[in-house]
């Protein structure tokens, strides 16, 4: 790895390891060199778009950082492609405290703003996409469940799966008409979005919130953002309605949450997104073995349901979305 650390601009002074990457301390502040994930053109895109969402004043982000050559992709010895982006030191985002939660929630509602205005200059055509595809999912159940369903010697995951899929299915259909009847594109959440958002992507440094891990950024529907948030915080602390509250409190503080928009976050928490993930994992795998992951993956959805079933009442039940359940 040295010939690719001295491609850049820029003194190794130490080196440690992240999460899938080397964390360099050099002359230049942190780095992080990892392996090139997507082609050059998404990387090319990656980079414009943090100059410019950093421009905007977002600027606590991983930027790629070109090398001597102004090239933003540097090979090692034996051709395998390496990015360098600025990095920082401090820690990643504890996912059951409520206070950091906020704070990162917070950080993803200036995210979005800073986005939204973006988007705006920018003045691009875009189509419009109905968020979540959630049509598309509930026709791969579908084709999922059929594929089991012809397999004459199933196994134990098989079975299991079989014998909850219709529980889920039907939520994922009731979610789906709801959606179709209820959902009102609203223009104001068009805008960039992270795409994968979650606490993984927030680290908290000496005094100041980092934001990494931009693989997934698009224009779109930004409430994504926080649905998926949301989800990932309430699936780490046992669905807690008073967290939930106090994240969605938080985030409306700086960029106002209207009925319409706890109607979104609701649908979409309604659905049965992890069966769904678990589905298409399955799909993706050798059937002659299916790892015990899975099956435990499949035991922890069906046993957090109910849970997930009460905080969604709860949601209801606070913010008022009755015609969405009578």
């Amino acid at each position: 790895m040295g010939e690719v650390y001295e491609a850049y601009d820029m003194e190794v002074q130490g080196t440690g390891r992240g999460r899938g990457a080397v964390i360099l301390m050099t002359d230049k502040g942190v780095r992080q060199v990892s392996s090139l994930n997507g082609t050059d053109e998404r990387l090319q895109q990656e980079k414009e778009f943090k100059d410019k969402i950093y421009e905007k004043g977002f600027c606590n982000i991983d930027r790629v950082v070109a090398n001597r050559e102004d090239e933003l992709v540097t090979c090692d010895r034996y051709g395998n492609p390496f990015v360098c982006r600025e990095y920082f030191q401090g820690r990643e985002c504890n996912a059951s405290s409520i206070r950091d939660l906020e704070k990162a929630v917070i950080n993803l509602a200036w995210f979005h703003r800073a986005g939204r205005e973006l988007y705006m200059e920018e003045n691009t055509s875009y189509t419009k996409k109905t968020p979540g595809n959630l049509d598309r999912k509930v026709n791969e159940l579908r084709r999922i469940r059929n594929f089991v369903s012809r397999r004459t010697l199933k196994n134990d995951f098989e079975m299991m799966y079989i014998k909850t899929f219709d529980y889920f299915y039907s939520q994922a259909e009731k979610c789906l008409s709801l959606f179709q009847d209820n959902f009102t594109y609203n223009d104001k959440w068009l805008g960039y979005c992270h795409g994968s958002y979650n606490y993984h992507s927030v680290m908290f440094c000496d005094g100041y919130i980092a934001t990494i891990n931009f693989d997934r950024f698009h224009v779109g529907y930004q409430l994504m953002d926080l649905y998926q948030f949301l989800r990932k915080a309430m699936e780490k602390n046992r669905y807690d309605i008073t967290m939930a509250k106090d994240i969605l409190s938080a985030y409306s503080q700086i960029n106002y949450l209207e009925h319409e928009d706890y109607e979104f976050i609701y649908l979409m928490y309604s659905f049965p997104e992890k069966f769904w993930k678990i589905s298409n994992r399955y799909m993706n795998t050798r059937k002659s073995y299916i790892s015990p992951v899975l099956m435990e993956k499949l035991q922890k959805v069906i046993e957090d349901d109910q849970e997930k079933l009460k905080i969604l009442s709860e949601i209801n039940d606070t913010y008022g979305l009755h015609k969405l359940t009578n």
